[in-house]
């Protein structure tokens, strides 16, 4: 028998709100354990190289993208 079935086992003889209150535990465990997994598998640098890759280069520097966004929000329509 797997401990999973152990535990289903052990969970049928428990009241409902006792019940909810391992669910809420195991969730935060898994939320935790996804977030840790995510932040070993890839470095910062790989990451970043992946934006990189995503956005081409029109030789244009950081202010001129930036006073081109702005432009483009807030310029008057006629």
């Amino acid at each position: 028998m797997s401990t999973l079935e152990k535990t289903i086992n052990l969970l049928n003889a428990l009241p409902e709100n006792q019940i909810e209150t391992i669910y809420s535990f195991v969730q935060f465990l898994a939320s935790r354990q996804t977030v840790e997994r995510v932040a070993d598998m890839e470095s910062l640098d790989d990451i970043l190289e992946n934006i990189v890759g995503s956005v081409p280069d029109t030789g244009k520097s950081l202010e001129e993208y930036r006073e081109e966004r702005i432009r483009e929000r807030y310029e008057a329509v006629n």
